[in-house]
């Protein structure tokens, strides 16, 4: 690397990687060999956080100073001001300090876009004016190359042999200032993002994200979700890894995701629960959600009653379009599938189904008795799931009521959960 000048004295903007300072012998103005660049250490708290310090390696010591000392980078050495304070490095960094060689090189991101978990194999420093801030962090596998040592050997043969390789273009970076400390511990996963961006990633990837991650990891990234997004993910996890993650958190926070995620998805977390900690949850729940889940609870979980899902739209036959469609609008968020009202009589006995198609082409004023169709099969509480599968594959619904022996509601089961529970039988 040709010599630079002083970093505070330099004014136009570099780019320097990681990987070319590690290792780099570190020496006093006045020639004193103090050891090898090991680490640097960031403060956190800005978009691009600056460089604070760094970290000298001599055998089995280890000294920190700060990067004010700096004097310039010079060959393959960093010259920095003779007597500058050198101070044995904390056991433990301050919580608004991040040593990034210990703490992100090697590490798990969450790379939001592509949801999914990458690796950090470089970091890309911005230099302007004596600072070094860190922009980028370099997850891909050029970076990996270039820490090996082999970026000119690779990039020489490609060239020559071709040119236009994608590889010679393909740095993946992932801008720092959306890379927040997932937590303070070393070796801890760090997020592309907090709470806003979470909260944007698919529930079905951010599940997988969570199975891919160690016990610990899981936790700490439940931890950075909101409820809503928690229960989202947790109802897309395997119940068991759900109910791991649950039994974690305080009950409190615990019940709150609960009562957030569908009945039916809620049960079978909690019947995963040993009965002490399932109780304390269910206590803990609001009334009418602790009410649905303790009702499937009594259900074995491959039945009809153990898979359904108290939430759907139902009405009197004398109710009317435009009341259908008024319910259809308050509960949107509430119930998850509506694609049919369901009809019932003051008793809750199932009388018909009329499907949204129906209500979009009615008029508002018609009652729902004059248009409702007589549900092509029901089954019953204790029905095992083929039963319930073969009901929808042969008359191809979309749910499936389930009543029990006087013909009343007691929900539905969402083909959506009836390919689950296949796809996981499997």
């Amino acid at each position: 690397m040709p010599e630079t000048t002083a970093p505070e004295t330099r004014s136009d903007p570099r780019f320097l990687f990681f990987s070319e300072l590690l290792r780099r012998a570190v020496v006093t103005s006045d020639g004193r060999r103090l050891g090898r660049l090991s680490d640097l250490v960031v403060a956190t708290g800005e978009p691009y956080p600056p460089v604070e310090s760094l970290v000298v390696k001599a055998g089995k010591q280890r000294l920190q100073l700060p990067w004010t000392a700096v004097e310039r980078m010079a060959g393959r050495e960093i010259v920095v001001r003779s007597g500058a304070g050198a101070t044995p490095p904390p056991e433990v960094p301050p919580p608004d300090r991040i040593p990034l060689a210990e703490e992100i090189l090697d590490r798990q991101i969450v790379d939001v876009e592509g949801a999914k978990l990458v690796r950090v194999n470089d970091l890309h420093f911005l230099e302007v004016k004596g600072q070094l801030r860190v922009a980028h962090v370099d997850v891909g596998f050029r970076g990996l190359v270039r820490r090996l040592g082999w970026q000119a050997l690779v990039d020489g043969a490609l060239k020559a042999v071709r040119p236009g390789a994608g590889y010679l273009g393909s740095d993946q970076f992932l801008s720092w200032k959306l890379v927040q400390p997932l937590d303070v511990s070393p070796g801890k996963v760090r997020l592309e993002v907090a709470q806003r961006a979470l909260a944007e990633i698919h529930p079905a990837d951010l599940a997988d994200i969570m199975e891919e991650l160690d016990r610990d990891q899981r936790r700490v990234l439940l931890d950075r979700l909101d409820v809503e997004t928690a229960a989202d993910a947790l109802e897309e996890a395997p119940p068991e890894l759900a109910a791991e993650l649950l039994e974690k958190v305080e009950p409190e926070r615990a019940a709150d995701i609960l009562e957030e995620m569908a009945p039916d998805e809620a049960a079978d977390v909690l019947s995963e629960l040993p009965g002490d900690t399932r109780a304390e949850l269910v206590d803990a729940m609001e009334r009418p959600e602790a009410r649905e889940v303790q009702e499937l609870l009594a259900y074995p979980s491959d039945s009809a009653g153990g898979l359904m899902t108290p939430d759907r739209i139902q009405l009197r036959p004398e109710q009317t379009v435009a009341d259908a469609l008024a319910e259809v609008r308050r509960r949107a968020e509430e119930v998850a599938l509506v694609y049919e009202i369901f009809v019932a009589d003051g008793a809750g006995v199932l009388k018909g189904v009329v499907t949204l198609k129906d209500l979009v082409l009615a008029d508002p004023a018609l009652a729902l008795g004059t248009l409702l169709r007589e549900a092509p099969a029901t089954v019953q509480p204790h029905d095992r799931l083929r039963d319930v599968a073969l009901a929808a594959t042969k008359y191809n619904l979309i749910s499936v009521p389930v009543v029990d022996a006087l013909g009343v509601l007691c929900g539905i089961v969402t083909v959506d959960d009836i390919l689950a529970e296949v796809v996981d039988a499997r």
